[in-house]
This record gives C-alpha cells, structure tokens and sequence, in this order.
C-alpha cells in the first residue's frame, strides 16, 4: 500500500479556488512500492495500462543477458502487488501497446529480446530479431514506442555516426522481428535554446518517448541531451534538440534517463529510483498541460525546452523510469461552472416552490 514519507514537498500555495488566475505547481512525493515486497532490486522501467502501474525490476541481471533475470510487476493503483513474471535477462524497456500486451524489451546491451505478457491470461510470448539486427559492439533494443499503426526502438551503443539510434520495425509481431533505421547517430537538426540549425551526435540513446503533439523524444544519456523527432520514418522528418543544463545555467550534473509529458493540470508521476529501491507516487497539481519532466542523475525536475534548463523538484539516489498519468477529478474552472450551475437550480427551485406557496 501507499505510505506517505518524509520526502513531501509544497513547492508553492495553491492559489484559491474562486481566483481567475492558475494555481502554481505543487508537488507532494509519496512511497507506493518497496522492491523488497516482491523480492526485485533496481527498479527500472514504469508503464500505466489497463487500470495498473506495471514496474521492471532488474535484479542485476546482466543488459548483454549473459546471467541473470528481471521481475515484472503488476500493481492495483492502491500499490497492492496483483501479479510478477520472471523474464529472463535484463528487461530495461517496458511498454504497452495499442492491443494492451506488455512489452518487455531484454539486453538493451547486446543479445536483445522481446518478450510480451498478455494481461488478460497472464501468459508470455517470447520473440527474437532477425539478421537486421546487427548484434555486434553491445548493440541492443532500449524503448519502444507505438504511434500511427507503427512501432518504434531505440537503439543502443552506436560505433559510428551513421548507425542507428531510433529503428521501426518493418514486420508484425512475430519472431525473427526485422528492423529499419530512421535516425542516424550523427544528424542535423535545430538547436531549440539557440534557433539554429546544427549538427548533433547522439552516443549514447537511451528513453524513447511519445510526445502529446505526436513527435518522439529521445535520451541521449551520456550526452546530456533530447532529441525531438518529427514525422518519424517520413521522407518528411525533421529533428530538434535540447542540451541539459543545471539550475546555474552551467552542463548539468549527471545523465538524463527518462521523460514525462504532463497532459492535465492534475496527475501523478510515477518514478522509480534505482539505487533507493523504491517506486515513488508524486501528486501534482497545477500543472501547464504539454509540461516537461525528466529524471537527471540524482533529480527528477521540470525542463524549460527553450533554455534547456532543470529546475529540481525531487532529490533521490538515481531515479529512472518515470510516467505521468492524469488525475480524473475536473479541473477548477469545470467545478466552478458546474457549482454555479447547481446553485442557480437552486435558486430557480426555490422561487418555483415560493410561487406555489402564493
């Protein structure tokens, strides 16, 4: 179950509900999972689907899968433990697509395989990649992403400027799995803090991520930097990009992991720390709908896609996976008119009743 810790932040008051003007941000950071309960370490990936929050742990298993085997978890919104899978490797991407099956992406590293978990039946489905996938130099799958009937990966430890870092699958879900490249280690695009149109290098990718506006981001980890890309897989795509800076406007300190998109002004953020061993619940509210969040080194903190800039919102041990999901209350505005609209039924029902007391 959720319990609350002493990790709660009040970033700022809440302005009062009658006020035209939005509330600022508040965020309250609350335990919802302890590794220990299902036996798992390192929590990694996190995915809302299907009424549940599904966690990876990855027990150290090795990301080339040479030894070991990660847990996936399935958790009731209250925190309540419904199900685990023993997968094989080490399950650094988790995902869900558009049919509801769960995706486990194993060996980001090298030696890379998929497994999926049906949540209905509970039963997995093991998958390999074909000779498109080059298996060589530690290269392997990270994330996944599905938009416009496609599927999208990133793709790991790329030797050179015109290896892959973001691939499409170019067949259905079935073994061998044979993949394209759509993006390039080295690439032009535009440098959103500055406006101009540069050449970047990605070396390390990492996160892959579906935007509101349905563009991809990509992590570049080691690089300090996200990637936009816009018509993916189109003769019509085009790239920006954003380099991480601390609060002092100086290269921030540590490496980028995962990103989250606020797509209401009331949700929560699901994050997980790695090193803590902890899965974390951040209420937030008053939040600008199309925000930006990213877990960097030992922070989870919002990101000014303009200057690139992170203001910190939690300190933790090296929080990772992260995801937002919206609340389901109405938002201000909504109550206010459907408050007014009660108190005017009101008022008219009352002055029916005194009319027919006349």
């Amino acid at each position: 179950m959720i319990q609350r810790t002493a990790a709660t932040l009040a970033v700022f008051a809440c302005a009062a509900l009658i006020s035209q003007n939005a509330p600022a941000a508040s965020f309250t950071v609350e335990q919802f999972a302890l590794g220990t309960a299902v036996g798992g370490t390192s929590p990694d990936s996190v995915q809302f689907g299907d009424g549940s929050l599904w966690i990876s742990y990855q027990n150290g298993a090795d990301s080339t899968g040479a030894s070991g085997s990660s847990t996936v978890v399935r958790y009731s919104p209250s925190g309540t433990v419904l199900k685990t899978w023993s997968i094989p490797g080490n399950v650094d991407g988790l995902r869900i697509d558009p049919s509801g099956t769960v995706w486990a992406l194993q060996n980001n590293d090298g030696n890379s395989a998929l497994t999926t978990i049906n949540p209905v039946t509970n039963a997995t489905t093991a998958y390999t990649y074909g000779s498109s996938y080059t298996n060589v130099a530690n290269r392997g799958f990270d994330d996944a992403v599905f938009t416009k009937g496609q599927t999208f990966l990133s793709e790991t430890n790329p030797a050179s400027g015109t290896d892959s870092t973001v691939v499409r699958l170019t067949t259905p879900l079935a073994s061998p799995l044979q993949i394209a490249g759509i993006l390039n280690s080295t690439f032009v695009g535009t440098n959103l803090a500055t406006g101009k149109v540069e050449s970047t290098t990605i070396t390390d990718p990492d996160s892959l991520i579906l935007m509101p506006n349905g563009d991809l981001a990509l992590t570049g980890e080691a690089d300090q930097e996200i990637v936009f890309i816009h018509n993916e897989g189109l003769a019509t795509q085009t790239e920006s990009f954003i380099h991480l800076l601390g609060s002092d406007g100086k290269t921030i300190s540590g490496n980028p992991d995962d990103t989250a998109y606020a797509t209401a002004k009331t949700g929560y953020f699901y994050l997980t720390d790695t090193g803590a061993k902890v899965v974390y619940r951040v209420t937030a509210t008053g939040l600008n709908s199309g925000s930006v969040y990213v877990d960097v080194g030992k922070i989870f903190g919002s990101l000014d896609l303009s200057t690139g800039i992170v203001t910190p919102i939690f300190t933790g041990i090296s929080p990772h996976g992260v995801q937002f999901v919206p609340a389901a209350v109405p938002e201000p505005a909504s109550f206010l008119f459907v408050s007014a609209g009660l108190l005017l039924g009101g008022i008219m029902l009352a002055v029916r009743r005194r009319k027919s007391d006349v």
